[in-house]
């Protein structure tokens, strides 16, 4: 029965009051807009070096780019992680690696700059578009932590997000509410190959 009577009052059953509200809460949720996208990624061993490239989709639109043509630079973070697995096909991660590029508008120069934060380097770019296809072609070549042997059964993962902590103050708050900053690919996975 989906009334019950108390002192003359109609009311749902608990089970059919808990299911009205999820069902309003999925109404009122919008969709998350895929706008950071690991496309494809593949990695190698060459004695103890591991070689990841990844394609890279990366797009900047709304509040974000609005932001950036006023002046507020916005840090993006590639996370790369090798995984081993274990005797039981379980994957244990076993190494992390983080980069981290950030983007800036000149308005007077009228000139995009990414800086790759890690080792300092910065390219100018006439538009953001442009700025972001410079990383499109992503590569890492670290070495491979000790206890981990090139016999292993190895996976990486590749994610990449814009870092909301790096935003002004006030914007910090914003960006935690707004759907338009939340600006994360879902984890790309792939295996290690050996040359």
């Amino acid at each position: 029965m989906f009334f019950q009577t108390k002192s003359g009052i109609g009311r749902l059953n608990r089970p059919w009051r808990i299911l009205l509200l999820a069902t309003l809460l999925g109404g009122f949720s919008v969709p998350a807009q895929a706008e950071f996208m690991v496309a494809s990624g593949q990695s190698q061993l060459a004695d103890n070096t591991l070689n990841t490239t990844a394609r890279l989709n990366l797009k900047i639109t709304g509040d974000p780019a609005q932001a950036l043509t006023k002046g507020i630079g916005l840090t993006i973070v590639i996370k790369t992680r090798l995984y081993r697995a274990s005797l039981a096909s379980w994957f244990f991660k076993v190494a992390t690696w983080e980069d981290r590029y950030r983007v800036e508008h000149h308005a007077l120069s009228n000139l995009y700059t990414l800086t790759h934060t890690n080792t300092g380097m910065t390219e100018e770019f006439p538009t953001l578009a442009e700025t972001l296809d410079a990383m499109e072609r992503y590569a890492i070549t670290v070495q491979l932590p000790s206890g981990i042997n090139k016999h292993d059964t190895l996976q990486i993962r590749l994610q990449v997000t814009l870092d909301r902590n790096d935003l002004p103050g006030p914007l910090k708050l914003v960006a935690l509410i707004s759907r338009q900053w939340q600006l994360r690919s879902s984890w790309g996975r792939w295996k290690v190959s050996a040359r």
